[in-house]
Formats: C-alpha cells, structure tokens, sequence
C-alpha cells in the first residue's frame, strides 16, 4: 500500500496496544474489584438490605447505561463547535478515568471501617467512573478499525481488535494474581492485609495508566496526522 494507508495502519495498530492496556485494568472488575467487594466492602445498602459481591457488577451496566445518551449528546454537542476530542484523545481519557476510578477507591480505603470494610458508595463511585471511560474507548473502537484499514483486510483487523480485548482478559488475570492473599477455605484471614494489598495495587496500576494515558494524549498529535482525518 502507499504511505497514507501504511500510517493509517501505524495509528490503529498504536491504537489496539493502548486498548489492550485500558481492557486489562477495566476487566479487573470480574476478578480483583469482585474479591475487593466481597472481603474489604461493607455491602450494605441504607442498611435496608446487602448486596452480594457479584451484585456489584450491576452498576457498570447500570451507569452505562444511564451515561450513553448524555455521553452522546456531549460528544454530538462538540463535534458542531469543531470540538469534539480525536479518537487518540478519547482513549488518553479513557485511561486517565480508569486510573481515577481505581484512586478513588484507594482514597476510600483511608476511610475504611474498624472490620477494614470501604462503604458500598466508594466501589459504586469506581464503576461510575469506569462506566464514563468505558464510554469514551468503547463505542470508537471498531469504527476506527474499519476507517483506518486498509479495504482488503478490514475484516482481519476487526479480527485482532477483538483478540487485542482477549489478550487483556489474559493479562487482566496476571494482574489480579498480585493482589492474591491469604484464605484458609476460601476465607480471608487476615483483613487488613487484605485491605493494604488492594489499596498498593489499585494505587500502583493508577500510576501507570495516568503515565501511559498522558504518554497516549502527547501521542494524539503525531496520530491524528497519521489518521488523515479520520474521526
């Protein structure tokens, strides 16, 4: 192919690394984030009733769902005054929320009870968070394969874009491996350990993706040359 289709290739193939990065540190909400609700979350709701930790993936598609028209209306909103940001940008965004979603949560853990359990309202406040990020990598990313491949192997690379998210299920469960603790039957014995294990961690890959989402927003420049006017 000539020098605009190599570069358009260049820029998704840039994009799918930095989507595998985003998925691992979302996809920790069905291992991670799940064992966080169930040894380190008060699961109380108004002290009306408790949730049960795999209850609390309900509120990413609860806030997804509640976000996706506003999320729409915003984007549609700028995109009329030439200011909606490029893909690139979305996913720097993307990863900056996610990271903020895992320190707010570690915020939340300074304010833990004296069982060393966060309040419902912390972990909520993460998905709400990653529920927004969600929003800004999700929706873009097959569109973007489509626009930016070359026409004679669109459908490989939609193939990879899908294979680049199960890759991040993979690396998503390597992650989660450092924030395993001690449980005799199943039961965690020793609950501030447990605490100060997830707080480190959450903390730790926050830095990380704050790092590699400012990395991605220096690259959205040369990128959107790349891209020649995709949106």
């Amino acid at each position: 192919g000539n020098r605009q289709e190599f570069q358009m290739m260049l820029a998704a193939m840039v994009l799918i690394v930095f989507n595998v990065v985003f998925w691992t540190l979302f996809e920790q909400a069905g291992s991670s984030l799940t064992l966080f609700a169930d040894r380190n979350t008060n699961l109380s709701v108004f002290g009306l009733f408790s949730m049960t930790a795999a209850q609390t993936q309900f509120f990413n598609a609860a806030f997804i769902v509640l976000l996706a028209p506003f999320m729409s209306m915003l984007w549609t909103s700028l995109a009329k005054r030439g200011m909606e940001p490029t893909i690139p940008v979305k996913f720097g965004i993307a990863l900056i929320g996610v990271a903020l979603g895992f320190l707010l949560l570690a915020w939340g853990a300074s304010f833990a009870d004296s069982n060393f359990q966060v309040g419902l309202w912390w972990l909520a406040g993460l998905y709400l968070v990653h529920s927004f990020a969600e929003l800004c990598i999700s929706p873009v990313g097959l569109s973007m394969i489509t626009k930016l491949s070359i026409a004679r192997i669109v459908g490989l690379m939609m193939g990879v874009w899908f294979l680049s998210i199960s890759v991040a299920q993979f690396f998503a469960g390597i992650i989660a491996q450092f924030a395993s603790v001690e449980t005799v039957g199943g039961q965690v014995t020793n609950l501030k350990v447990s605490l100060d294990t997830y707080t480190a961690m959450f903390t730790l890959i926050s830095y990380w993706a704050i790092g590699l989402g400012v990395l991605l927003l220096i690259l959205s420049f040369p990128l959107k040359k790349w891209m020649h006017g995709v949106k």
